[in-house]
């Protein structure tokens, strides 16, 4: 029994490190209709260039870091930019050090170490202030940089989720205490990345900055209860959508997604 126990926890953590890996190529921002900018945003393991498409909005409204998933790649996202720049955002689609294999996934760590360089790079570059839109992985990324300090005025989190444990735990079947060995064990698959919670990044109070949390009843990815959770332990404002999917709201009402972020950062921006 405990064996297999140990044995369970190593594969769940061996998979995570060595997935989320995506080299899919083929579309830019030329494709949705965006003039964009190929940027270096910052610098991932060992040195190496993090790569971002940029996209020039209006002079007075903020710059939207578009952060994919875990899984997929900066070309996932690119829909979402049309309607934004059209409301006068500017977009920083950023790609994850790990998406290519140079490295390994870390757990949360250097991911939200990546996003928090590319909120960097837009107040060095643009002068405008930033605004994170992270779907799924993305969104754990954008929240763990958020609570580290990253320098934005707002997150959007579609479809996150408080940590990667759970997330396993709730895949494979398993009550949650089962997945307890994979924080000590992730170092060991990850090359020294540890597993981010974000209930520890956040210690009990809230994030620091206004969070939207978007999260769809129908999401058979993450635990039952995620958005939830998670719009709890930010003190975020929580929008369910009931029979949607996993990161599949957008798809589901366009429009009204759209129109939901517009008013949550107009908002934030007036208070």
């Amino acid at each position: 029994m405990m064996t297999t126990w140990v044995g369970a926890n190593t594969y769940a953590v061996v998979v995570i490190a060595r997935g989320g890996k995506d080299a899919t190529t083929g579309r830019d921002p030329a494709s949705v209709g965006l003039a964009f900018s190929d940027v270096v945003y910052g610098r991932g393991a060992g040195g190496a260039e993090l790569s971002g498409w940029f996209v020039q909005g209006d002079g007075d409204r903020p710059v939207v870091v578009v952060v994919h998933g875990y899984g997929g790649n900066r070309i996932g996202t690119l829909e979402v930019g049309p309607p934004l720049h059209e409301l006068g955002y500017g977009l920083l689609y950023i790609e994850l050090g790990y998406v290519r294999g140079s490295s390994r996934y870390s757990g949360g760590e250097r991911e939200a170490d990546e996003v928090a360089q590319g909120t960097a790079w837009v107040a060095a570059r643009t002068g405008r202030p930033a605004v994170l839109l992270g779907f799924s992985g993305g969104a754990f990324a954008s929240l763990a940089a958020t609570a580290r300090g990253a320098p934005v005025i707002a997150v959007v989190a579609d479809s996150g989720f408080v940590s990667f444990r759970h997330v396993a735990a709730f895949r494979a079947g398993l009550p949650r205490w089962l997945s307890v060995l994979m924080p000590a064990l992730y170092p060991l698959a990850s090359g020294g990345g540890h597993l981010v919670d974000l209930a520890r990044e956040i210690e009990g109070e809230a994030l620091g900055v206004p969070a939207l949390i978007i999260h769809g009843r129908a999401d058979e990815t993450v635990p039952p209860g995620g958005g939830a959770a998670l719009a709890e332990l930010t003190g975020g404002e929580l929008w369910e959508l009931p029979g949607v999917g996993h990161t599949k709201a957008f798809d589901a009402d366009r429009p009204s997604y759209i129109a939901r972020i517009d008013r949550f950062i107009r908002d934030v921006e007036a208070s």
